[in-house]
């Protein structure tokens, strides 16, 4: 083991260096790149937190954006946060353990087993919309059926990928639409019950206003329910808010209900022969 010298012992020359080198490690840089493909500019992160003038003036931080989400978090220089903020991508999570990323301009890519692809797809999207890179015809944008002796390695491997997401697709629009009809049935077991039972009760409450002479404006409670599942007419609607007091938000949200249970009260009737 070497001697250490203790605080003791500690010279001013050699606290003089220790602040010197702890100086020097606080300043030195740590340099972030611009996320956008093939752009070489960066800039002084630890300069930039610290408040501190870069070594360089093509460090500064100046007009930087940062990216935190999506399958390409890191750094937008000043010359292309435009064009990434038009595209900025997100990740989504299939099914059957498949990603894909989404970007903000409506561009989806093919779905991908392997996460880590994302990212390259996107940049190459990118590209394209900035007018960088040339799109590739692909196979799917080839008139007519390639004949069998001109396929290659790649057209076949193409095909062969886009088999394998088409099944994958079918087994997962079935699911969906399986899914779908399901919660379609149950909802409409459960309204067809709703309907059935809010119809009896209206039936009752005309029943009661018919053969017992029951007055349901009298009562405050009594008119809010006639209002809401039988409903009264504009004229008689201002009346029984008048009687009692209502303002115009209790007589709005009234109109609102009754609206919503209006198609399951006020059912066509069957026409008679």
């Amino acid at each position: 083991m070497t001697h250490q010298p203790t605080l003791a012992t500690l010279t001013e020359e050699q606290l003089a260096d220790l602040i010197a080198d702890a100086t020097a490690f606080r300043n030195q840089p740590s340099l972030r790149h611009c996320l956008y493909p093939g752009c070489t500019r960066e800039f002084d992160m630890m300069a930039r937190m610290n408040g501190r003038e870069p070594e360089r003036p093509s460090w500064s931080g100046d007009g930087w954006h940062q990216v935190t989400r999506g399958p390409s978090p890191g750094s937008i220089c000043p010359d292309h946060v435009a064009i990434v903020t038009a595209h900025l991508p997100r990740t989504v999570d299939l099914p059957n353990g498949r990603w894909m990323v989404a970007c903000a301009c409506e561009w989806m890519s093919r779905p991908q087993t392997y996460g880590g692809l994302l990212r390259p797809l996107w940049e190459e999207h990118l590209l394209l919309a900035a007018g960088t890179l040339t799109a590739p015809v692909t196979l799917a944008e080839t008139p007519g059926r390639l004949p069998l002796d001109e396929h290659t390695e790649t057209s076949l491997a193409e095909l062969y990928e886009l088999l394998e997401d088409t099944e994958a697709d079918r087994a997962e629009t079935r699911e969906a639409a399986q899914a779908m009809y399901k919660g379609w049935d149950w909802h409409r077991n459960t309204l067809g019950g709703v309907s059935r039972a809010v119809v009896s009760a209206c039936n009752m409450m005309r029943t009661a206003a018919s053969h017992y002479q029951r007055d349901w404006t009298n009562d405050r409670h009594d008119a809010y329910l006639w209002a809401v599942l039988i409903g009264f007419d504009d004229e008689a609607l201002q009346e029984v808010a008048t009687r009692h007091r209502w303002n115009e938000h209790r007589i709005k949200y009234v109109r609102e209900m009754r609206a919503l249970l209006a198609p399951i009260t006020d059912q066509p009737k069957e026409p008679t022969e």
